[in-house]
């Protein structure tokens, strides 16, 4: 979806002459959408659980390629994106996020990081093959996406069924939190601990209750904040803001960097297999970003990967036909690299300053800025080109805004409640 956009653009560009101006406005209008229904469905995770939000977002996802695969016109081209983008938010990061924060607190960042290569892996496997298939004369853009629409429909109970909420549901604590109490002393221990490791008391164990003294539903890194009071926070706005500012150079990357190889000369599958290898490139660095992430401070990883990420795009106007295969694979590392890195990071520091209870809400909400910024970024680039019939100055100005954004991250601080 997010990683093969510029494929689909470059296929109805050639099969109806639209401008990147309108293509982009798909795109937008799809972000725009989900960013005003993340709060709600950041809610409704905190509620009813990921599993049933996922299967919900995946069976739209599935009716938004159909309608994708039967477009003649621009207004059904933007309906199809629009329901893509709803089903993208209730059936991706949102829910499946809230749901590793709810299980991994010790090692939340590499759980995130892990659990983020999906978006890469799937990427770096499907760009380059979705490149081949729209092409006139192979399977083409219409029956790919009806083929997608098949698929999702058929996967999406089985998928949401191995959804896992929250380790409560099983009898189990969050990763890094103990749930045997010792009765002699009250000290939290392994439940594998022969022996308490503070007063040496044999087999005098019992599971720590959920709402009881010592229950790590009452520790102090879980407070339950409600909208209002999240909107008061400022590392929320610092972290949804400079998040926003990063993510806007992902999705105007994927929407606008094939074509513009194309336009310099490189052909749309070499540079779909470029965007490829970056992806893949950044699920290899979401596991050492995630691992790092439990041990550096995350707001310091995250601005040293966002200007990394910001030099990336306007490395990328140097790369043309005659010397894609000697800058394309630094630009693959650089990008890549930073981007994945920073994945988990921006999601996992979301746990560490608000806890679990919250989590859904936070992610919802900040999901509004940051669609804001990335309706905004791919619109400009696409706006840009037709009127200079070029890139370059788009990229060079997200990439130095998103750059001076990454060191907001630095003034984000954990909010007084939930310093341990």
């Amino acid at each position: 979806m997010f990683g093969g956009v510029g494929v689909w653009v470059d296929a109805l560009e050639r099969e109806f002459g639209w401008t990147r101006t309108e293509l982009s406005i798909a795109f937008s209008l799809g972000q725009l959408e989900a960013g005003l229904v993340g709060p709600f469905i950041g809610v409704v995770v905190d509620r009813l659980g990921s599993r049933k939000v996922v299967l919900m977002g995946v069976l739209t996802t599935a009716v938004g390629f159909v309608v994708l695969s039967s477009t003649k016109n621009l207004p059904t081209f933007y309906i199809s994106y629009v329901i893509i983008f709803l089903g993208a938010a209730a059936g991706g990061w949102l829910p499946l996020m809230t749901a590793l924060n709810n299980w991994f607190d010790k090692k939340r960042s590499l759980a995130m990081g892990i659990g983020g290569i999906g978006f890469s892996m799937g990427s770096f496997l499907l760009v380059p093959a979705l490149a081949w298939m729209v092409a006139p004369g192979n399977v083409g853009w219409q029956k790919t996406a009806l083929a997608l629409g098949v698929f999702f429909l058929i996967i999406a109970f089985p998928v949401s069924k191995l959804v896992r909420n929250n380790p409560e549901e099983y009898g189990e604590v969050p990763d890094g939190i103990s749930n045997q109490i010792c009765q002699s002393c009250g000290e939290r221990v392994s439940r594998n601990d022969l022996n308490c490791t503070t007063c040496g008391a044999e087999n005098s164990f019992g599971s720590a209750s959920s709402t009881g003294t010592g229950g790590y539903n009452n520790v102090i890194d879980n407070p339950d904040y409600s909208a209002i009071e999240i909107l008061r926070i400022p590392a929320f706005w610092l972290i949804s803001l400079c998040h926003g500012l990063s993510t806007m150079l992902i999705m105007t990357m994927s929407l606008h960097l094939i074509l513009a190889f194309r336009d310099q000369g490189i052909s749309v599958q070499t540079g779909a297999l470029i965007w490829g290898f970056t992806m893949g490139i950044s699920g290899l660095s979401q596991i050492i970003g995630g691992y790092f992430g439990d041990r550096i401070p995350k707001n310091i990883g995250l601005c040293v990967l966002g200007c990394f990420q910001s030099m990336a795009v306007l490395y990328a106007t140097l790369i043309n036909q005659e010397n894609v295969w000697i800058l394309a694979p630094v630009f693959c590392i650089v990008f890549g690299g930073s981007f994945g890195g920073r994945m988990p990071l921006a999601t996992s520091i979301r746990g560490e300053y608000f806890g679990r209870k919250a989590f859904g809400k936070v992610l919802g909400l900040g999901m509004i800025p940051m669609m804001i910024f990335m309706t905004s970024g791919t619109l400009f680039a696409g706006y840009w080109y037709d009127v200079q019939n070029s890139y370059n100055m788009a990229f060079y100005i997200l990439g130095s805004i998103a750059f001076l954004g990454s060191f907001g991250f630095l003034y984000a601080r954990k909010p007084s409640n939930m310093i341990k």
